[in-house]
């Protein structure tokens, strides 16, 4: 379980009746937060002393995700105002099988402003068989009179031997150099981990370590073929180029005698990043970021590529 100081906290004011009836819970994407709640939500209807206590009747329907009373908004998209006023209406009815109703709403600091006034009223005095939970990456994207109404949990994420123990569970053939990389980057965060360790992820490291070696090389033909061809569209090429960036970035820490935490995939690309120059990473790196920043305002993507070939060869040479 993710963030266990915060649900053990939790947890402990349940079983002292000091639950409130609406809550913020902040923190980054892939923190958590769903986890988080949810776990929150099986606490406040548990019906042993000791909660949540995994058995009973409502701790066994939670657990399986077929609790009549925790009720899940905009998970897949954002709620939009009839999705609030939903929750409005449910609210005015008795709980099924509990005490208590709870409504967790995902990505709330995506909401209208006219949908984050609809839900104002109820969040600031619900029924008292109704709880809420506001999921949000920052607080600050709530409404000022949301946010003063409700109690602020924040988390921070797992630690480093949480995030190891959870990865191996999830990923038994992972090798060790992967999972420190992938702890290294996600820095507590479940959710980063797991996409650092995606089939996706790692296609989009190979292909820019290609290109980091390629263009180290001069190899100008291959690296015409790697970057061009392809005829990438705009997000690909761009997630492309930021895992470049990020991966010139580090090999530059490296020279600087800088901690960083890449692992490279490629041991013939790590050798090149190792001897090449600073002032040539340095100007790949800028290369990079300005074709980044070029495709961010609709530039022609095969002229962009075009462009960047040249430069990146062009740094090779420094």
């Amino acid at each position: 379980m993710y963030n266990t100081d915060e649900t053990r906290l939790f947890s402990a004011k349940a079983k002292n009746g000091l639950c409130s009836h609406a809550y913020i819970v902040d923190g980054a994407a892939g923190i958590g937060k769903l986890d988080f709640a949810l776990e929150c939500a099986r606490t406040m209807l548990c019906t042993e002393k000791d909660k949540p206590c995994g058995y009973c009747e409502s701790c066994r329907k939670a657990l399986s995700g077929n609790h009549p009373d925790i009720h899940i908004v905009g998970d897949e998209k954002t709620a939009q105002i009839a999705d609030i006023r939903e929750i409005i209406r449910k609210s005015s009815l008795k709980p099924n099988d509990s005490e208590k109703q709870i409504f967790i709403v995902c990505n709330a600091g995506k909401l209208r402003a006219e949908s984050q006034n609809a839900l104002l009223k109820l969040f600031e005095e619900p029924p008292e068989t109704v709880a809420i939970f506001l999921l949000t990456e920052s607080r600050s994207s709530l409404l000022p009179t949301v946010l003063s109404r409700g109690q602020r949990i924040h988390l921070d994420g797992m630690r480093d031997s949480e995030l190891e123990e959870l990865l191996l569970q999830k990923n038994p053939l992972i090798s060790r150099n992967e999972l420190r990389s992938a702890i290294e980057t996600a820095c507590g965060n479940y959710g980063i981990a797991e996409k650092y360790l995606s089939k996706a992820s790692q296609t989009v490291r190979v292909k820019a370590e290609t290109l980091l070696t390629l263009a180290i090389s001069k190899k100008s033909y291959e690296l015409g073929v790697a970057l061009i061809t392809p005829k990438y569209k705009r997000d690909q090429i761009s997630a492309i180029l930021n895992e470049f960036v990020a991966i010139v970035n580090s090999s530059l820490k490296a020279k600087y005698g800088i901690k960083n935490n890449y692992i490279f995939a490629s041991e013939e690309c790590k050798n090149l990043a190792s001897s090449a120059t600073k002032r040539a990473l340095a100007k790949m790196g800028e290369s990079a970021t300005v074709c980044l920043q070029a495709l961010e305002k609709n530039a022609n993507v095969t002229a962009s590529a075009s462009k960047l070939m040249i430069d990146l060869l062009s740094a090779a040479a420094r």
